[in-house]
């Protein structure tokens, strides 16, 4: 069989190049096919997590998508709760002391101080912790033994304040004992604050020139405690008039 347009007697040549138009017929079909591939494949991602995570991120970015943080308002029912504690734990030792129960009181006043531990500071609580220390030596017991503890180790600068009330105005009684011996312990007069320690100190000194030898101290450290018994002393010792005592007492009284 002849074909057309070669000549006679000639086969056609597998190896001869393809004619341009239909080359570039062909790379344009396979553009387009890889266009399309393309498209499907950054339609549907293989890496879905990171794309998760950068949704993730982008909607920490995101202000409307974070919490948002708590405000400083939120503190303030935790501060009014913790006062309303304290409150009610005062209310509840002072009305247990009232009622000598000593066990009970001795329990609130744990809990009070751990919840408020500047509670000491206030007067009527000082108050009811003296006379729960006084009923609590009486009746001796595991109470007296934790009143004390809590007085001489948890309540900072107001415990000896406590301790030191104790000895001074309830002498002769078991509490005023327990309490002059802590106000020996280094570990509690460590607490103590100076004006506190010479006060003691002119207090327990015996004899007139003890006391006389702690005027400096008194001068420079003391408060209106320390003014009363250099008043004191200057009676019983006959030292009113002494140069020092006055000088003593006048620094004193300007504070």
């Amino acid at each position: 069989m002849t074909i057309v347009g070669l000549p006679p007697g000639r086969t056609p040549d597998s190896a001869a190049p393809l004619p341009r138009p239909v080359v570039l017929g062909i790379a344009g079909a396979a553009g387009i096919v890889a266009v399309i591939v393309l498209a499907i494949m950054l339609r549907s991602s293989p890496f879905p997590d990171l794309d998760e995570a950068r949704d993730d991120t982008s909607a920490s970015k995101d202000p409307g998508a974070a919490a948002e943080a708590p405000s400083d308002d939120e503190d303030a029912p935790r501060a009014q709760a913790s006062a309303g504690n304290s409150r009610e734990l005062r209310a509840r030792l002072a009305k247990e002391v009232r009622a000598a129960k000593v066990k009970d009181a001795t329990a609130t006043l744990e809990s009070l101080v751990a919840a408020d531990p500047r509670s000491p500071e206030d007067a009527d609580v000082r108050s009811d912790i003296l006379e729960l220390a006084s009923k609590a030596a009486f009746a001796g017991g595991a109470e007296v033994d934790k009143v004390f503890d809590l007085i001489s180790t948890k309540m900072g600068t107001r415990g000896p304040d406590v301790l030191y009330a104790l000895a001074t105005s309830k002498g002769g009684s078991k509490a005023a004992d327990r309490a002059v011996e802590l106000m020996k312990q280094e570990a509690v007069r460590s607490r103590a604050t100076p004006a506190t320690r010479i006060a003691f100190d002119l207090w327990a000194a015996k004899s007139c020139p003890d006391k006389a030898a702690l005027l400096d101290r008194a001068r420079e450290e003391g408060d209106s405690r320390a003014l009363s018994w250099v008043m004191v002393m200057g009676r019983t010792c006959k030292m009113s008039k002494d140069p020092k005592v006055q000088e003593t007492l006048d620094a004193l009284k300007s504070r």
